[in-house]
């Protein structure tokens, strides 16, 4: 929960489009662009389902902390911090976003920084190359996406500087919507649960009016 578990959504969605596009890497240009869409776009399910799972808990972090607040200072302060900072909130959301892009990002940052660099310092040529590695592979989920108009991609032009600074932020987004669905999520359960006691009172009556009625012994 929290920022962490929004994390750890985002990052497991990218591993695996990672591991799903090396596996498609050497099929043709069109295979690939259509089953790593696919592959995006079951993801982006993916990311919003557990997104809103980890919204869901969170809910349920408020409600324990609301009613520990009601129940007094002694009862609110035995709730350590780290798990106050899994009560559902939009800054946890937002900062989810930012954690999930954080690593591609940078790598795409350093990446970008040394390739410009490199043209006026020729020394800067070998960091150039080992940090477009880890770019590359970070956010090869998109690349398919953009190869039809490029021969290789050794060149940064407009279109890879857009893809290395942009695609990082789109998983965690898919997420950070999901967990938005947190109050909804938790409203529904608690409407639930309201339902299901009443009917288990109404059925409680029922069956009191039902059960048979014990003659007593005549004396």
């Amino acid at each position: 929960m929290g920022v962490r578990g929004l994390w750890a959504v985002s990052a497991t969605a990218l591993g695996g489009l990672i591991l799903i596009n090396l596996l498609l890497a050497n099929a043709n240009a069109t295979a690939w662009l259509v089953l790593s869409l696919v592959a995006l776009a079951a993801a982006l399910f993916f990311c919003f389902k557990q997104g809103a799972s980890v919204g869901h808990a969170s809910c349920g972090v408020s409600s324990t902390i609301e009613t520990a607040r009601q129940s007094g200072e002694k009862v609110y302060a035995q709730l350590d911090k780290k798990y106050l900072s899994q009560a559902w909130s939009h800054t946890t959301g937002i900062k989810g976003i930012f954690a999930g892009a954080l690593i591609p990002y940078v790598a795409g940052c350093v990446y970008i920084i040394l390739s410009l660099l490199w043209r006026n310092n020729p020394g800067l040529q070998t960091a150039a190359t080992i940090a477009r590695v880890p770019a590359w592979l970070l956010s090869l989920p998109y690349w398919p996406i953009i190869m039809g108009g490029h021969e290789d991609f050794v060149a940064l032009t407009p279109d890879i500087v857009v893809m290395l600074l942009v695609t990082p932020f789109i998983l965690p987004i898919g997420t950070y919507v999901g967990y938005l669905q947190g109050p909804r999520l938790w409203a529904h359960t608690e409407d639930a649960m309201k339902q299901g006691r009443r009917r288990a009172k109404a059925r409680a009556r029922v069956g009191k009016k039902m059960a048979p009625k014990v003659q007593k012994p005549e004396i």
